[in-house]
């Protein structure tokens, strides 16, 4: 017994010496039944700020629209021309998949015509794709209906991809005299390899 006491009174001598070399003058004093009185230090001043572990904020690219599209020198009205797929600025793996509608296409089996144009503006093919039968097939909203309604479709194969590379798709009905084309629609899209 006379171990624990003293340890206790150890304890208290100590405490009594941190408690007077902590004393920067601002204390709480209480006191207790027994008549013991308690000096509990006050910090002085503005407690310093412990540096904490934060985590670092990923860094997200945010979405810039593709720049290798210029603009369209005669856009196709909704109503009449639309690509369904690829979805612009989506990126696809050769061979990538084109489909859309047209309302006219039908008429004489025109069909349409696809012009893959790189970032330098440069045609580098052009694949004429004819119309599909619809049989069984539903027009997306916004399309004219007309009894030359009908859907295309191709699968694009782009050689010496080795990197993502930027194209623009160009889908049309017609061109003009000097070969401008007409009546557009133009995807941004990511090649793969």
């Amino acid at each position: 017994m006379s171990n624990v006491r003293a340890l206790l009174l150890s304890l208290v001598v100590v405490s009594g010496i941190v408690a007077l070399a902590c004393d920067s003058g601002d204390t709480q004093e209480g006191t207790s039944a027994d008549g013991i009185v308690v000096k509990v230090p006050s910090p002085a001043g503005e407690p310093t700020a412990r540096p904490r572990k934060t985590a670092a904020a990923s860094v997200t690219p945010s979405p810039s629209p593709l720049k290798v599209c210029t603009p369209n020198p005669d856009p196709a009205n909704s109503s009449l021309l639309q690509i369904e797929e690829p979805k612009p600025e989506q990126q696809v793996k050769v061979p990538f998949h084109v489909r859309g509608w047209g309302s006219n296409i039908g008429f004489e089996d025109k069909g349409v015509a696809l012009a893959i144009v790189n970032v330098k503006q440069e045609v580098i093919q052009v694949l004429d794709l004819p119309p599909q039968p619809r049989t069984y097939r539903v027009a997306p909203p916004g399309l004219e209906v007309t009894e030359n309604t009908m859907p295309f479709a191709a699968d694009v194969v782009i050689s010496n991809i080795n990197e993502p590379t930027s194209f623009c798709l160009w889908v049309y009905q017609e061109t003009t005299e000097t070969g401008t084309p007409k009546g557009v629609v133009q995807v941004p899209v990511v090649v793969l390899p």
